[in-house]
């Protein structure tokens, strides 16, 4: 696991960067981190050697770490960003690069193990939903759900390795069981997506992490875009309050 830092403050940097080496030790193999002050070096490093996990600070030099944000977006889809800051201003604009977490500084090793328990890197334990398969029960962990789609009795689990599981259940049930898991929208009558592997919605649909298009139902259209906005806006809110 690679995890790079932007902050072009030193202080700053070295203090984040001091509790990230405490938690990685913890870890093994070990994470590697590497530290920047420049933006521009660390969009040609990220370029060439991706990382996993990347620490932004907002306010650079130069530009906001929001734009060096979506610099790192067009050319790396799957990493975790966590923004570093000393405001809550732009939430909004975060929103648009599909933002881990917010930390507010000055950052404390608690505020930094729970960004990282927010990736799909450092991950607490997670809730699972049962599934029969040729009759054996299968504990399936929430977070791998990447969609569902169904056909009569049977629903198709997408899960984000690429594996698709085909039990005998019904969607009205999937959504009894999923119903206390906010991460989950219905986009279409026989479709349901984990709003966390989400990467954009466009015009044409929904565009997930792995390059899939799902349908949106049009008279949904409307109703998806404000469930996704919403459920969005309130991540960065939890990543505020912790």
């Amino acid at each position: 696991m690679k995890i790079a830092v932007l902050d072009d403050d030193l202080n700053d940097l070295h203090v984040l960067c001091t509790i990230l080496d405490k938690i990685c030790a913890d870890h093994m193999p070990r994470p590697i981190v590497r530290a920047f002050t420049d933006d521009k070096k660390f969009l040609v490093h990220m370029s060439s050697a991706r990382a996993d996990i990347v620490f932004l600070d907002i306010y650079l030099k130069e530009h906001t770490g929001i734009k060096t944000a979506q610099i790192l977006r067009s050319f790396n889809t799957n990493c975790a960003i966590i923004f570093v800051t000393t405001s809550r201003d732009h939430a909004v604009e975060a929103f648009s690069v599909t933002a881990a977490h917010y930390l507010i500084k000055p950052v404390t090793e608690a505020g930094v193990r729970e960004a990282l328990a927010r990736t799909p890197f450092f991950k607490k334990e997670c809730p699972t939903i049962p599934l029969t398969i040729d009759y054996m029960e299968h504990r399936v962990p929430i977070e791998n759900i990447r969609y569902v789609d169904a056909d009569g009795r049977r629903c198709c689990f997408h899960l984000t390795d690429g594996t698709v599981l085909t039990p005998y259940i019904t969607l009205a049930r999937v959504r009894e069981l999923l119903e206390n898991m906010p991460m989950f929208l219905s986009c279409h009558r026989s479709l349901l997506v984990n709003m966390d592997d989400i990467q954009k919605i466009t015009s044409k649909g929904i565009l997930l992490t792995d390059g899939t298009l799902l349908p949106i139902a049009t008279r949904r259209s409307s109703e998806v875009e404000r469930g996704y906005r919403s459920y969005m806006l309130k991540k960065m809110r939890a990543g505020f309050s912790s």
